[in-house]
């Protein structure tokens, strides 16, 4: 594998992976206004229209009946990372975003109170990230010449999940149910880049050159994946369990990736290369879950937890393809390789809420949840790896709900911060020269902050 291609896609992944940590994580967002309000608490108490994803078994023992609405709700979001491009260099990137949303419905069909069935589609992922930076400065040592470096990265990605689910009472305390999901993921990720070391009297001649532009893409459509769930009511207590298959059956899974480069040496022939290629995902991996959840009833209020472990994702080939960019029209054709593997570290999260009824119309929520990072690792040929330094957020979430007839209307607050250390920098800018203006990894370890400032909203009718 020709070393330009590794090291282009290790810098847009890296890349991508630091500046979308949200986006990496398994409880990115919650829906409804008690799994919002609860941050996610609710894998035993879930009692409207989002137990089709929260828990499909409740869906058995709920009475509410209707149409659940997640309005898109604002986020207000801070990253900042020190060290990306060397000692001393920060980035910081401040933005107003949409989260995701979702609607559902559930009824019971036949005249029977035994079977409930319910429909639902929402986003699971969302995110447009984009970074841009320049830099012009002096080459340390040299006193006629000048670096100059630009960088424009871009990441878009969303997932979205249709489901149909379905409930049995097998007691009046007792459920079990399961979701059928449909998911539909894209993404795409650019990087273009350019390290120049220019003469400072004659800035337009060049003494040595990197220029890269890198595009990546890829598509899994109508894949499937299962959701079982069991609720249980004992005692004035709520009991929930749920099981979640990995991904499988998924119809379309295609990708395709672009390069454009340019090498300018000093004291040897100058190198160039492009490709354009449509190619298939090799294999394609998300995690197995398991959750439980409890709710307990406290003196008038009720204390809900729960927790969900992710199974490890094992290394798989993401992308493994070869092609002659020059389609045989070289006298000398050789075969660029692409070859990128995944894999997820386990994750084990928990949440906790309170519920406190005022009145027969409002109630107040508190919660907090954990949403731990993958810690996601890209190896691609070469014995070249390295781990996405995405922090672990934790969140803190208040609200209230206020019942109105038939409906429920919901306004809460979230707070999410992380913070995370490691990972190499993409290069080390603070001292270019002509000995490593062509190497990547730099000295020292990315530091990582993340500020979340989200707004709830919901609507049950």
């Amino acid at each position: 594998m020709k070393a330009h291609i590794i090291l282009s896609i290790i810098s847009i992944f890296w890349t991508s992976l630091s500046f979308c940590q949200v986006s990496s994580h398994y409880w990115s967002h919650q829906y409804g206004a008690k799994g919002q309000l609860l941050n996610g608490a609710v894998i035993a108490s879930v009692e409207d229209e989002t137990a089709i994803f929260y828990n499909p078994g409740a869906l058995g023992l709920t009475e509410e009946f209707g149409i659940s609405v997640s309005l898109i709700s604002p986020v207000y979001a801070i990253f900042k990372t020190d060290d990306f491009l060397g000692q001393n260099t920060s980035f910081k990137d401040r933005g107003i975003d949409l989260a995701p949303g979702l609607v559902a419905a559930m009824f019971r069909p036949f005249g029977t109170n035994k079977i409930t069935v319910g429909l639902t589609t929402f986003s699971r992922f969302k995110s447009n990230i984009s970074l841009e930076d320049r830099v012009v400065k002096s080459v340390e040592g040299q006193s006629d010449q000048i670096f100059l470096g630009d960088v424009d990265f871009r990441r878009n990605l969303s997932e979205t999940w249709v489901g149909l689910g379905v409930s049995f009472r097998l007691h009046e305390k007792l459920s079990i149910g399961l979701t059928q999901f449909s998911t539909w993921r894209g993404e795409r990720v650019s990087l273009n880049f350019r390290k120049e070391i220019l003469n400072k009297n004659n800035p337009e001649n060049l003494i040595a050159g990197w220029r890269s532009d890198f595009e990546y893409g890829y598509s899994v459509s109508s894949g499937v994946l299962t959701k079982f769930g069991l609720c249980w009511q004992p005692f004035g207590i709520k009991v929930g369990a749920t099981l979640t298959t990995a991904t499988y059956g998924a119809i379309t899974k295609d990708a395709d990736y672009a390069y454009d480069y340019q090498k300018i040496f000093t004291d040897k022939p100058n190198t160039a290369s492009s490709n354009d290629q449509s190619t298939k995902i090799s294999e394609y991996s998300t995690p197995w879950s398991v959750g439980l959840g409890l709710e307990i009833p406290i003196e008038g209020s009720f204390l809900s937890i729960s927790a969900e472990y992710f199974n490890k994702v094992k290394k798989y080939n993401l992308i493994n393809d070869s092609d002659d960019p020059f389609d045989g029209q070289s006298q000398n054709p050789q075969l660029e390789n692409i070859n990128v593997k995944h894999a997820n570290n386990q994750v084990f999260n928990i949440a906790i809420g309170i519920e406190r009824s005022f009145n027969e119309k409002y109630t107040w929520f508190y919660g907090f949840r954990t949403d731990f990072s993958p810690e996601s690792k890209f190896e691609l040929g070469e014995g070249i790896s390295f781990l996405a330094s995405t922090p672990n957020i934790y969140h803190l979430s208040t609200g209230g709900a206020y019942d109105y007839r038939d409906s429920k209307f919901s306004v809460g607050f979230d707070y999410g911060f992380g913070f995370k250390t490691g990972g190499k920098p993409l290069t080390d800018i603070s001292n270019i020269n002509l000995d490593n203006i062509f190497t990547f990894s730099g000295e020292g370890s990315i530091k990582t902050w993340v500020h979340q400032f989200s707004l709830y909203l919901s609507y049950d009718l």
